[in-house]
C-alpha cells in the first residue's frame, strides 16, 4: 500500500524534511499497519527496510540470555525511526520490535534507499544523517544507563 490519502505534511516522523522532499518520498514509502501485540520484526531477521513510526507506540526487546526471556530496552513513540540498521545492506536485526498500541508506520526498503541515493543524493544524505543522529542518541542513552548501573 502506498501513502496516497495521507497528509505527509502532518507526519511528525518526517518533520526533518521539507514539503518537496516529502513528496519525493511519498511514492517510495509503503504503509504498515500493526495491531497491538504485533511483531514488526524479530532479532536475527534480515534487515530489509527502515520504518518511521507515524502513530502508536512500540517496545524494543532484547534477549536476556536466560532461555527465551526478553527485556524491554527502549520505548518508541510516534516520530521515531525504527530499524535504522537496514540502511546498511546485509545487516540482521539486533532486537525484536513489538507494537504496544495499534501502530502505523511508513517503510522504505533498503533497495529504494539505494535508488534514492543515486537519483537524489541530497535527500538520501538528509535521511541517512537523521538515522545516524538517532542511532548516536540511542547509543549515548544506553551508555549513560550502563554507567549508572556499574
Amino acid at each position: 500500500m502506498n501513502t496516497e490519502g495521507i497528509d505527509m505534511a502532518t507526519v511528525d516522523a518526517l518533520s526533518f524534511l521539507d514539503s518537496e522532499e516529502k513528496t519525493v518520498l511519498q511514492s517510495l514509502f509503503a504503509v504498515v499497519e500493526l495491531p497491538a501485540g504485533g511483531v514488526l520484526f524479530r532479532a536475527g531477521d534480515a534487515a530489509t527496510a527502515v520504518y518511521f513510526l507515524v502513530s502508536g507506540r512500540m517496545a524494543v526487546q532484547k534477549n536476556t540470555g536466560f532461555a527465551e526471556k526478553m527485556q524491554v530496552v527502549a520505548l518508541l513513540d510516534a516520530g521515531a525511526p525504527v530499524g535504522e540498521g537496514a540502511a546498511v545492506t546485509g545487516q540482521r536485526r539486533g532486537a525484536t520490535v513489538v507494537a504496544i498500541e495499534n501502530c502505523r508506520l511508513f517503510s522504505i526498503e533498503g533497495q529504494e534507499l539505494e535508488t534514492l541515493r543515486r537519483s537524489n543524493p541530497n535527500l538520501a544524505w538528509k535521511i541517512m544523517t537523521k538515522l545516524l543522529h538517532v542511532a548516536h542518541l540511542r547509543l549515548q542513552k544506553s551508555s549513560e544507563r550502563l554507567a549508572h548501573i556499574m
